[in-house]
């Protein structure tokens, strides 16, 4: 999904369905137009269009330094659950 303001993408995101549950991938509101509400926005919309689809139930991840990030998820009531990490194999 992406949301426009005056002709320009400012927000954009993917939703995936599966058995009941969305989930929110990639949410990434440009830098120029942070903290005007566009990301609230956009996730309310994925929402939206999940529980219209049979969706109950969503989740993210969210890396754990990302402050704007977790701000607006906090906001939207979301909490976390579990920590995760990625781990790479020297060849």
């Amino acid at each position: 999904m992406a949301l426009y303001h005056e002709n320009e993408v400012v927000a954009c995101g993917l939703g995936v369905l599966d058995s009941g549950y969305i989930g929110l991938y990639d949410i990434v509101t440009d830098s120029r137009c942070r903290k005007q509400g566009f990301g609230e926005q956009l996730v309310l919309h994925l929402l939206q269009w999940g529980r219209d689809n049979g969706a109950e139930i969503s989740y993210l991840q969210v890396i754990a330094d990302n402050r704007p990030a977790l701000g607006l998820y906090a906001k939207l009531g979301y909490q976390e659950v579990y920590r995760y990490w990625y781990r790479i194999k020297d060849l």
